[in-house]
C-alpha cells in the first residue's frame, strides 16, 4: 500500500492500520545484556531515500530473569529496507 504522509502524521496513520497488528517483529541482539526489538513494519520516506522502523530498548533484568523495556529507538535504514544494515537508531 503507497501512501503519503507528512512526517507527523505517519505514526498515528500506523497504528490505525490494522493490517499491522499480526505483523512479527524481529530482534536484534547487541549483546548478552542489551537488546532492540525491531517493528516489523516499515515506513519508506521517499524524499530522504531512508527507511524507518519503530523499536524498543532492552535491558537485561537479572531480579526477572528477562529483558525488559527501557527506550523507544528510531531504527534508520538508507535505501527502501532492501538491506538490514542499520544507519543509525536513537531514542
Amino acid at each position: 500500500m503507497n501512501k503519503r504522509y507528512r512526517l507527523g502524521e505517519i505514526e498515528e496513520a500506523v497504528s490505525e492500520m490494522e493490517e499491522l497488528i499480526d505483523t512479527q517483529d524481529d530482534i536484534a541482539e547487541i549483546d548478552d545484556d542489551f537488546q532492540i526489538v525491531v517493528s516489523g513494519w516499515s515506513v519508506y520516506v521517499e524524499r530522504l531515500n531512508l527507511t524507518l522502523r519503530q523499536g524498543v530498548a532492552c535491558i537485561w533484568d537479572t531480579e526477572a530473569g528477562l529483558f525488559m523495556p527501557d527506550f523507544d529507538v528510531t531504527i534508520v535504514y538508507e535505501g527502501n529496507i532492501e538491506t538490514q544494515e542499520w544507519l543509525y537508531y536513537g531514542p
